[in-house]
């Protein structure tokens, strides 16, 4: 292995990007010819099987993945689990990288390293009839449903519950559940007011149900998408350069045609 690696790097140290920085070497992950990414395969246009029974997800995050994958020379494996699952499981070495809709924070990054691909903002989705929620504070007394793992209870709801403690109404209560789609089926059901969730999938599944749900709010973010992996200095330089590469190659804006999204999502700063 350390007598194959050698020529790898040389090789990829001298290839040029359009913007002029040079491709890092061979990751690490990629040594072996194969590329284990973790991803929840629940979470569309991001990533989610077409059918139940499919082996393999498709979305934004699994068109990234296989791009990626080819500019090493690599093939993609999946393992698919729920979202809580996601960091365990990189730690626990089931997997090299994590793309699946995981936002950067300074938290994860203690623990791995953390690129950023794709930005997003949180939108809050009731049913589609309901009309008497159009802003967080509506949100007082009532159940929300949130997918177990996510940020928003930390990021969202746990600040407006200080809020409404502080003006002496009633807080939000939270129910979890492993996967979005269980906390839509709350939302449908009448079991819960509301559910939070990434503005590309809330639009989605709203464009896909629009007699049964709506977007009744949506936050202003900074929030970020990331590439999760295991800390390296070296790989993750390796997966930023890839990044930058097929920027430059337009890779991104055909992503975005091919979602029917803003291109603009995908301008992120790879290096912050």
């Amino acid at each position: 292995m350390i007598i194959q690696s050698a020529p790898v790097y040389v090789a990829t140290a001298l290839l040029v990007l359009g913007n002029g920085a040079a491709v890092a070497a061979e990751p690490s992950f990629a040594s072996d010819g194969e590329i284990a990414v973790c991803t929840t395969a629940n979470f569309p246009p991001l990533t989610f099987k077409q059918n139940a029974g499919d082996s393999t997800p498709v979305g934004i995050d699994v068109d990234l993945a296989e791009a990626i994958a080819e500019k090493f020379g690599a093939t993609t494996s999946y393992t698919t689990t729920e979202f809580a699952g996601l960091l365990p499981s990189l730690g626990a070495g089931r997997c090299d990288l994590i793309i699946s809709g995981i936002y950067i924070n300074d938290e994860r990054r203690e623990s791995y390293d953390g690129i950023r691909y794709m930005r997003s903002a949180t939108v809050m989705v009731t049913q589609a009839d309901n009309d008497t929620i159009s802003e967080p504070a509506d949100l007082s007394g009532k159940t929300v449903a949130l997918e177990a793992g996510s940020y928003y209870q930390q990021e969202r709801i746990d600040p407006l519950n200080a809020e409404l403690a502080e003006a002496d109404k009633p807080e939000v209560e939270i129910t979890l559940y492993p996967a979005q789609q269980g906390a839509y089926q709350q939302v449908l059901i009448g079991r819960a007011a509301a559910t939070l969730t990434e503005e590309a999938e809330g639009a989605y599944r709203v464009a896909g149900a629009r007699d049964q749900f709506r977007i009744a709010y949506t936050w202003k973010s900074d929030f970020t998408y990331g590439i999760y992996m295991r800390p390296s200095d070296t790989d993750a330089a390796a997966v930023r350069d890839t990044l930058k590469s097929l920027s430059a190659d337009g890779f991104f804006d055909d992503l975005a045609t091919k979602y029917g999204i803003d291109p603009a999502v995908f301008d992120v700063d790879y290096d912050s």
